[in-house]
């Protein structure tokens, strides 16, 4: 066997601690590693399990606080169940919460309805079905719950509802006859597993038992016939987690044969495979690939019994962790983005279970756990308070139910039960009347499932936001995001902008962008496929894009009682496109670097500029300090690197934005962008991408650089399904506004026109989308252009609702000083051009400054 790397890779340090831990027998066997990686040689290298630095948590400490956090009963003695979620003590409780909580009431609704459709007793007037969802809309379909993807085969004249095949189906699975069945049958199985512990039903155990080994049959009779199978070991049990809730609800009814017969196929196939963060860099470990908590049901299924491989918890355990203190920033913020990433909260409570067991810290008690459940997620929600922002990609803004509010709100708020914060928010991912209870038994956990064992109701009294001091503004220095708000109100204004200095997978190209919500919805929201630059709410130049992994710099941030600014800087975002270099046989290592080894194509060199460098907040890590060159590689093993190299892209002389939120009886936003590509005129375009449903209300020139433009919404409270055909850009001539109807107006204040103006008309177009245009729709944008040497733009958004009066702006002579007349308020905004090439921007009200955004705009460090 030869075992590549590690002999170089893994130091003394990072071994000893594993001379603490009990001798495994699955020391000295081979894993599948997500780390993958081959040798010099080109042929796959070996990892041994014993290898792996299971408890290098790397260069940060963090300091566990259990303050709050539920003190869990420890998970029961080796072979005695159930044990993945709950023990045997933990029974009683758990059907409490089933039976007498509201969310564990619709979570039950929910269960029967699969189980009774599996089992061929579905009754369509029952309690369980109400209420009904489908309304007949899918082959008959009446119900709360997607019945037809069980899979079964469709009959004509049949109503899904009252299917015969269900029935037939199931029998013969129990009697042992069946042939085939459809695969989606192993989600609903596990849910009646648990049904049948919860009902005390053994009969039915007894016969669900018999239904999950002739599963088990046919399928393992399928991957035996499959070439490609041959001679593999499995890295998945058949019937995947759902075999493990089986086998672990079911245990105490099945026969010796049958527990055998599921143990030996867990047993086969859970050993061999880690989960990421097991064998790679600690500080590498940003990827949400972490969290994948399959694996661990699988695994805990069978803990302590034979088979069980005690080292792939500890590197589950290893990741999880790793995670959180390299994936989360301190504030609270996630590294990935919130779309493609979850906490993992249904782990965080297995492995609090088994802290003691293992001497494992308790996760619940990470600071930046808890600073994303107490800051950054009630900061996430939405001006209307209907759902939540999430970045990057399956991002937006009006996110409900589902990621992280299947697993992470219902587990924060069982792990937190008196945290007022977590309730509140939980209430809004779990709704009013709690219809966002999980509806399906799949995907990479059997959201369902979590939702009925951990079942946890808000408090009814607690949904004011206002009094849960929050404050109106959330800031991470270390990605640059601020998401600011006017107030809790969910009428208020809010303005998000992102200039990401740091970003993990599943990005765009979108620095500096903004999101704007008021007047009751959302008006520009996050992306959700928006990868490239033209598609985002930022300035575009020359239709080009930034890069998607360069980072930009947030340069100041100042957050006031009655107005937050941030500003951003981009510039470095056009200037270059980065690269990250990978081996192609083996993997570099900062040996390599020291060597001169790294091949590096022409046109490209290496980046020596450092995460520190980027970063608004600055921390106290070695690891933060070195050079992009000798960046930690995302998976493989400990000590490999991805060195990121940088070539030209479309380099510029400025490319700064200063956004932000002035407070008060009718707040606004301004947005001042000062852009410049070079000395020769360029088309720059002001770009806010929009909702579906936006319209041009009107157009009006108001002077030489200004003008306003009125935007509504042909679905204003924003309930409707995006339409087949886009909705008309404009409102069609002779249409009225009605009264109190969101608007917002965007008042461009200054805008430079090169000689011709050529296209200067602002128009609402839709954009296919520029990377995926058969898989992801086209982006809808307001786009106000100008064919310029500098644009110079200083935009205000104000959203208001029909009928209300608007701000009264007016410059003074030198176009220096806007004053705001809104209402009863008057401000006075100095803009001042700055040495770096950054406007200043100084507001102040009845002869007071209410806020100065003047920080001196610090030199990049130099790629050395």
């Amino acid at each position: 066997m030869k075992i590549l790397f590690f002999t170089v890779l893994i130091t003394a340090s990072t071994l000893a601690p594993l001379a603490a831990m009990p001798a495994s027998p699955f020391a000295g066997k081979s894993c599948d590693s997500y780390s993958n990686y081959t040798g010099d040689d080109g042929k796959p290298g070996v990892l041994l399990w014993g290898q792996a630095p299971l408890n290098d948590f790397g260069s940060r400490e963090v300091k566990f606080d259990t303050t709050g956090v539920r003190k869990l009963n420890p998970a029961p003695a080796p072979g005695v169940h159930p044990r993945i979620f709950f023990g045997p003590g933990d029974l009683p409780e758990v059907r409490k919460r089933v039976k007498e909580t509201k969310c564990g009431q619709e979570a039950w609704k929910n269960i029967l309805s699969w189980t009774e459709m599996m089992k061929g007793n579905y009754d369509d007037r029952a309690d369980y079905a109400q209420p009904d969802r489908w309304n007949g809309s899918f082959g008959g379909l009446h119900g709360r719950v997607p019945l037809f993807r069980l899979g079964i085969p469709r009959e004509k004249g049949c109503a899904y509802n009252h299917h015969p095949k269900a029935a037939e189906i199931y029998n013969a699975l129990a009697d042992g006859t069946a042939r085939e069945f459809p695969a989606f049958y192993w989600n609903t199985m596990a849910l009646e597993a648990f049904r049948c512990l919860i009902d005390g039903d053994t009969a039915g155990a007894k016969k669900l038992a018999g239904v999950v080994i002739t599963a088990l049959k046919l399928d393992q009779a399928k991957r035996a016939a499959d070439p490609k199978a041959k001679g593999k070991i499995p890295t998945q049990p058949v019937g995947g987690f759902q075999l493990a809730f089986c086998y672990d609800f079911l245990f105490n009814t099945l026969t010796p044969a049958q527990k055998k017969a599921m143990h030996d196929e867990l047993a086969a196939s859970t050993w061999l495979h880690d989960n990421y963060g097991t064998f790679n860099t600690a500080e590498s470990s940003r990827s949400n690939w972490a969290t994948f908590s399959y694996w661990l049901f699988e695994v805990l299924a069978i803990e302590g019994e034979p088979g069980f491989n005690d080292l792939k918890v500890r590197g589950m355990y290893r990741g999880w962790r790793n995670l959180l203190t390299y994936g989360w920033f301190q504030s609270g913020a996630t590294f990935e983005g919130e779309a493609k990433n979850q906490l993992g909260m249904d782990g965080v409570i297995l492995f609090t279970m088994r802290a003691g067991q293992y001497g494992f810290d308790s996760l619940g008690g990470h600071p930046y756990l808890q600073a994303y459940a107490r800051s950054f997620l009630p900061h996430s929600a939405n001006a209307m308070l209907d759902g939540f922002h999430k970045y990057d990609l399956l991002g937006g803004s009006r996110a409900g139910s589902g990621g992280f509010a299947s697993t992470d709100s219902i587990g924060l708020k069982f792990m937190f039960p008196d945290d007022r914060i977590i309730d509140w928010y939980y209430r809004q991912t779990i709704k009013a009347d709690y219809s966002g209870v999980p509806d399906r038994p799949d995907g990479y956990f059997n959201a369902l499932l979590f939702f009925a064992v951990y079942a946890s109701d808000f408090d009814p009294a607690n949904n004011d936001p206002k009094k849960l001091n929050l404050g109106n503004t959330f800031f991470c220095g270390e990605r640059a995001l601020m998401m600011t708000r006017s107030s809790w109100d969910p009428t208020a204004m809010q303005l998000n902008m992102h200039t990401r200095a740091a970003n993990g997978g599943h990005a765009f190209a979108d620095r500096n962008a903004i999101m704007v919500a008021g007047a009751g919805r959302i008006w520009s929201p996050n992306g959700y496929s928006n990868f490239q630059t033209p598609e985002n709410s930022v300035v575009c130049i020359d239709g080009k894009t930034q890069d998607l992994q360069v980072p930009g710099r947030a340069i100041d941030f100042v957050d006031a009682p009655e107005a937050t600014f941030m500003v951003g800087d981009a510039k470095y975002c056009w200037d270059w496109n980065f690269k990250r270099l990978d081996k192609n046989r083996g993997c570099y290592t900062r040996e390599d670097v020291k060597a001169g080894k790294i091949e590096i194509s022409k046109g490209w060199e290496p980046v020596t500029q450092t995460t520190n460098d980027f970063a608004y907040t600055k921390l106290p890590y070695a690891y933060l300090n070195r050079p992009l060159f000798e960046y930690g590689h995302w998976i493989k093993p400990n000590g490999a690197i991805s060195p990121y190299v940088r070539q030209v892209n479309y380099p510029v002389v400025k490319a700064f934005r200063t956004a932000g939120l002035v407070r008060g009886p009718h707040p606004y936003a301004l947005v001042v962008d000062d852009i410049r590509k070079d000395d020769t005129v360029h088309r720059y375009d002001w770009t806010l991408t929009l909702e579906y449903d936006i319209q041009i209300a009107k157009v009006e020139k108001t002077g030489d650089r200004e003008m306003d433009i009125l935007l509504t919404g042909s679905d204003p409270g924003q309930k409707q399904a995006n339409p087949k055909a886009p909705v008309p850009a404009e409102l069609s001539a002779g249409a009225t506004i009605p009264e109190g109807q969101p608007v917002l107006l965007v008042r461009v204040l200054n805008r430079t026109l090169g000689a011709g103006a050529a296209g200067a008309a602002p128009q609402i177009v839709g954009l296919p989308n520029l990377s995926q245009p058969k898989k992801y729709a086209s982006i809808r944008r307001l786009v106000i252009p100008t064919d310029s040497v500098s644009p110079d733009f200083k935009v205000l958004l104000y959203p208001f609702h029909q009928g209300e009066p608007v701000p009264k702006t007016a410059w003074n002579s030198e176009h220096t000083m806007l004053t705001v007349e809104n209402g009863a308020s008057v401000d006075r905004v100095a803009f001042t051009p700055s040495v770096s090439g950054k406007t200043d921007v100084t507001i102040a009200r009845d002869g007071k400054t209410i806020v100065e955004v003047k920080r001196p705009v610090a030199l990049l460090a130099p790629n050395r």
